[in-house]
């Protein structure tokens, strides 16, 4: 009789069939919209990068198109480029403004205000006008730089014109535009650190070294991985400011995978099946290269 009791109890009443409905009800739409303008059109994307598709004809050609866009040194070449772009970038957008909201930190009232909304402005200002400001400033014949040193009588630099110093203007620019949110993120952490951790580590003699190493950095842990994911995600997706600072050049020493694929969609003598099959392989990059991150730095579970 006892086992006969629980298992009723267990059974569904009327009011947890309801909820079931209820969570049913409110889960279909959003399944709906993932699946018309996610799961379906990758699908098709996919289907389509094994096709020589031009919109009017379709001629199925299997693997064709990513064994070429695999061969092809100019989509090798703007792979590199990514490369070298996270690689300088990402690790130069997560220490400094680590170090930078240390100093926010320790400001307060109208001052400390005033310096969070300045930060934050880059962030709202969109690629293309960023690489415009840019610019102007490092502009060879009249930039706010190169009239400095006309003026100081020193040789006129052209920027655009060397691929290690454009690609260094490039991540510069980029770094300027996400420094605000950047540094905001990790402020946030550094706010929501206990003062208890601090005063234990003083306690037992921690100097203000040993207290960012084992205190600050392990519970910055997770707003690191946001900032490196942030960053790597923003990196892989760059196009605007190579497009309009560099054009990709020189030489194709700033191009990205996805100006490649852009430039490529401009010509029509290029089979739409082939810019799918760069879209696919482009994606899958990403999403291995998201998850190696993830895997390495794994985060921790918060203790609230």
């Amino acid at each position: 009789m006892v086992v006969n009791s629980s298992v009723d109890k267990r059974r569904r009443t009327p009011t947890s069939r309801m909820d079931h409905i209820t969570a049913y009800a409110m889960i279909i739409p959003s399944l709906a919209l993932l699946g018309v303008f996610v799961l379906y059109p990758l699908y098709t994307s996919i289907t389509k990068s094994l096709t020589d598709w031009n919109f009017y004809n379709s001629m199925y050609v299997g693997l064709k198109n990513y064994t070429v866009a695999l061969r092809n040194p100019t989509f090798h070449r703007a792979f590199q480029n990514i490369l070298l772009y996270i690689l300088f970038s990402v690790p130069i957008g997560v220490v400094l403004p680590f170090l930078f909201a240390h100093c926010v930190k320790r400001l307060q009232g109208m001052y400390g205000a005033a310096i969070k909304t300045a930060l934050y402005i880059p962030s709202i200002i969109s690629g293309v006008i960023s690489s415009v400001i840019f610019l102007f400033i490092l502009d060879y014949q009249g930039g706010l730089i190169n009239n400095l040193l006309r003026s100081l009588g020193m040789t006129r630099v052209n920027f655009m014109a060397q691929p290690t110093s454009a690609m260094l203007s490039i991540v510069f620019t980029g770094f300027w535009g996400g420094f605000g949110y950047s540094t905001l993120y990790q402020l946030a952490g550094l706010n929501n650190i206990p003062d208890s951790y601090y005063e234990a580590a003083m306690l037992d003699g921690a100097g203000a070294f040993k207290r960012m190493i084992y205190v600050t950095i392990p519970c910055m842990k997770n707003i690191f991985l946001l900032c490196l994911v942030n960053g790597i995600g923003g990196t892989l997706m760059m196009m605007e400011l190579p497009l309009l600072m560099t054009n990709g050049g020189p030489n194709n020493a700033t191009i990205t995978p996805v100006m490649y694929i852009y430039k490529m969609f401009s010509d029509s003598a290029v089979s739409m099946g082939y810019m799918l099959a760069c879209s696919i392989i482009m994606m899958v990059f990403s999403s291995a290269f998201t998850c190696i991150v993830f895997f390495l730095i794994k985060p921790d579970k918060s203790l609230e």
